[in-house]
């Protein structure tokens, strides 16, 4: 049986906590003042007997039996929310939807996701916002995303959070049609290097998978190289030039496909071949236990759908 004595200003209180990761931010989320925070949460502790967060200078944490209790609490909030808003009629016109996601994927995946999408559901709106990962995570915690896609992080980064796995892409090199690489029927790896390559900056997830390509083929760190992760300089420098854009295989897939751009594949290797280095996998996130409109599931169901097709087509 719930306990009486836990208010929804408690719940209130721990989730903003927890989410602000420090007292004085959450007092000045909640427009109270820091001794009264700390007041709600000493009293929350008292009732379940636990210590549900673990406090420094620097910042204010979950303990291990806070993450269970979040989980629990941030639902049963959701919930009332929702309930609440039903209530008022809100359901007549759905929020808008608001999805964060990185800038590789709104252009390879996101893009035709949402085309299906709105063939299902035209009238609802919906709001995309780019970055990267980490600030795509600090935004969702702060409730400003409804689900983010973007690659798979560590697990440290993932409290409070749910991953699902969607798909996970090849690393392939594309040039421009009539490259002088293609003029032979075997491509020579040494010959790569007296071009430009176009390489995710370092520190990206991509260009780890692009460094690990390059020694499974033995090839030298390039001295000639542009480093971005803005697909719209890659392809039109590759097309417009000789250069070697190391990129994820969604990217350029209709490039490829229309014949703008061609795939450099390079001779296996007993180590690896291209086709194995892949990136990490790409998923969908969201908060645990998110309560989710009717249009909200639509949208998964449509990205999980066209997921399962870009699997099938890796594979």
């Amino acid at each position: 049986m719930i306990n009486s004595r836990i208010k929804f200003r408690h719940l209130q209180c721990f989730l903003t906590v927890a989410q602000q990761r420090g007292l004085q931010k959450a007092a000045l989320a909640l427009s109270i003042t820091q001794p009264a925070v700390s007041k709600t949460i000493k009293e929350l502790e008292d009732i379940l007997q636990v210590r549900l967060f673990d406090r420094s200078r620097k910042e204010t944490v979950l303990t291990p039996r806070g993450e269970i209790f979040f989980v629990h609490a941030e639902a049963s909030v959701n919930s009332l929310q929702q309930g609440s808003n039903l209530m008022q009629g809100s359901d007549c016109a759905e929020p808008v939807i608001r999805i964060g996601t990185t800038p590789t994927l709104a252009a390879s995946f996101i893009s035709h996701a949402l085309q299906r999408f709105r063939a299902q559901a035209a009238n609802i709106q919906v709001s995309v916002l780019t970055s990267t990962t980490n600030h795509l995570l600090t935004q969702l915690r702060e409730r400003k995303f409804d689900l983010v896609l973007c690659r798979d992080v560590d697990a440290e980064q993932m409290i409070g959070l749910s991953f699902e796995y969607l798909y996970a892409d090849p690393l392939v090199l594309a040039v421009r049609p009539g490259h002088p690489l293609l003029q032979d029927a075997v491509v020579r790896t040494d010959d790569l290097r007296l071009y430009t390559a176009i390489l995710p900056i370092k520190g990206s997830v991509s260009r780890h998978a692009a460094d690990t390509y390059m020694m499974a083929h033995g090839l030298p760190s390039p001295a000639d190289f542009i480093e971005s992760l803005s697909i719209f300089l890659g392809r039109s420098f590759t097309v417009n030039t000789d250069a070697i854009w190391f990129v994820p295989w969604g990217v350029v897939k209709h490039d490829v496909e229309s014949g703008a751009l061609v795939r450099l594949v390079l001779p296996a290797t007993d180590r690896e071949t291209s086709d194995r280095i892949t990136l990490r996998p790409t998923g969908l996130m969201m908060h645990i236990g998110s309560a989710l409109t009717l249009s909200m599931q639509t949208l998964i169901n449509v990205i999980r759908q066209c997921a399962l097709e870009r699997r099938a087509e890796i594979d």
